[in-house]
């Protein structure tokens, strides 16, 4: 390998100015070589020649880098040599080994080993064009394992009522920035006024808003408010402050025509509350908005006509 080497060296620098480095510097440079990066070994000869005095001129290979090696420092910018990568250029700027990913080539002849059907075999759901397979369990056609297991108990998640959260902090930052004012006609702040002025964002899947106790300890803002449910401790926090909390149901249309009356040409009646949400909207602990239906003895008095 040294003789190798040093052969490269020979043709590539001439044999006069190798001769006149010096053994020590043809052996580094054919050590250089023989590792495969020329730009190595060219700095090396051109530093022990300027050591030894002797005037390496002219527009080779050698005569630039000896000439770099008199530069000062500040001109290096430009033609640095750095002994792992060589000399920084435009040219030689390549991505990182493992960065960039040859892509996949098929169909382009048996010789290259993915020809033909192209790596996906003969025939079958798998060689054909689309999707795979139906669906994720998909076993060829017989009863896949999640219909032949016994099934336990029940979901009721798709009639499970959720609500756009509210806090008393929040709320408190809003008035007091005067993003929320008090209805002219003196009405409680209401769903359509926490939703409209960004207090809360409602989507379609949710039943309304409900109010939380975040915040409860520096609350000092007397409000009134409508919502569809509260914490018990957001309740009393409001209450402190002086003001007040009534819970209304809204149904699905309900709450669509408090939010957007105007795209009804007649708006609908109020809903009232299904048979398992009543007791809610009835006790007067939770401040329900037909807690006036419950009598005195606590018991349900006649429904409104």
């Amino acid at each position: 390998a040294g003789f190798i080497a040093m052969a490269a060296v020979l043709r590539r620098l001439g044999t006069g100015a190798i001769l006149r480095a010096g053994a020590p510097s043809l052996l580094a440079a054919a050590r250089t070589v023989g590792t495969g990066s020329m730009h190595r070994a060219l700095p090396v000869l051109a530093t022990r020649l300027t050591e030894r005095g002797t005037s390496v001129v002219g527009a080779g290979p050698l005569g630039r880098c000896a000439s770099l090696c008199r530069a000062p420092a500040r001109s290096l910018s430009r033609f640095d040599f750095s002994p792992e990568v060589g000399p920084l250029a435009l040219n030689l700027i390549r991505p990182n080994p493992g960065a960039r990913k040859r892509r996949k080539r098929v169909g382009r002849g048996i010789g290259s080993g993915r020809g033909g059907t192209s790596g996906r075999g003969h025939k079958g759901a798998r060689a054909r064009a689309g999707k795979p397979l139906p669906y994720t369990g998909f076993e060829g056609g017989q009863t896949p394992l999640h219909k032949r297991i016994p099934k336990r108990g029940f979901k009721n998640g798709r009639f499970r009522r959720t609500y756009a959260s509210l806090n008393l902090s929040r709320l408190q930052e809003w008035v007091q920035r005067g993003r929320l004012v008090a209805p002219p006609d003196g009405g409680p702040l209401s769903i359509r006024d926490l939703v409209f002025s960004g207090a809360v964002r409602l989507t379609m899947h949710q039943s309304g808003v409900k109010l939380l106790g975040d915040g409860a300890e520096g609350f000092q803002v007397p409000v009134h408010l409508a919502v569809s449910a509260a914490s018990k401790g957001a309740i009393e926090a409001v209450e402190k402050a002086g003001g007040t909390v009534t819970t209304v149901y809204h149904d699905r249309l309900g709450l669509r025509a408090l939010l957007k009356p105007q795209a009804f040409e007649r708006l609908p009646r109020p809903a009232f509350p299904p048979p398992r949400l009543m007791a809610r909207y009835m006790d007067p602990d939770k401040r329900g908005y037909l807690a006036h239906l419950q009598g005195e003895d606590g018991k349900e008095s006649e429904p409104m006509k």
